[in-house]
């Protein structure tokens, strides 16, 4: 029903190699590239890629780009990833004329997940004709690395120190037992 793009990583992990070295205990000489920083960073952006999913939640601010040809029954998008602050643009387009939306065609509901795209006055959005799509492109995020809430930085640090020490895949499929509990708050429930 929709294609959710990243036009623009984010500019840093939630924490970085060094910090989960610390954590792990590996010692020093985290701080030059080697094959070892490369190797944790991998599982750092795992484990936050995995958060991520599970939370609904970007942590670190990108860059997106959503394309839909249609919206909900009532008229209503549900943003699939939050914390969105602003939306840069709103199109209608058949993909070589695109009409841009006013900032007075659209509401962005507050929060951090579950926002939702309404028209004013938690109306219907102007209606997509058939054969065209709507693009929103958006930054979504709580900011930088240092402004990820302390439970999710915790829950990336230990879902990756997991990744690195089982590297076997040994352990069954699921969140570690602390993980799981750390992501429970942020974790969006479909009524």
């Amino acid at each position: 029903m929709f294609d959710l793009t990243e036009t623009a990583p984010p500019a840093a992990l939630p924490i970085d190699a060094s910090t989960l070295a610390l954590h792990l205990r590996l010692g020093e000489g985290f701080g030059a590239p080697t094959e070892e920083t490369q190797l944790l960073e991998t599982y750092i952006r795992g484990a936050t890629a995995h958060v991520e999913r599970r939370t609904g939640l970007a942590l670190v601010t990108r860059s997106l780009v959503l394309r839909t040809t249609a919206w909900s029954r009532a008229g209503h998008l549900a943003l699939p990833i939050g914390p969105v602050a602003a939306i840069a643009s709103f199109e209608i387009t058949d993909g070589a004329t695109p009409v841009a939306l006013e900032a007075g065609d659209y509401v962005l509901e507050p929060g951090t997940q579950g926002q939702r795209l309404t028209g004013p006055a938690c109306g219907a959005l102007p209606a997509i004709p058939g054969g065209q799509r709507a693009e929103i492109a958006f930054d979504a995020g709580f900011g930088t690395a240092a402004d990820v809430p302390a439970d999710l930085v915790e829950a990336v640090m230990l879902l990756a120190a997991h990744f690195y020490e089982d590297r076997t895949g040994a352990t069954p499929p699921g969140l570690p037992p602390a993980v799981a509990a750390l992501v429970r708050p942020h974790h969006t429930v479909r009524i």
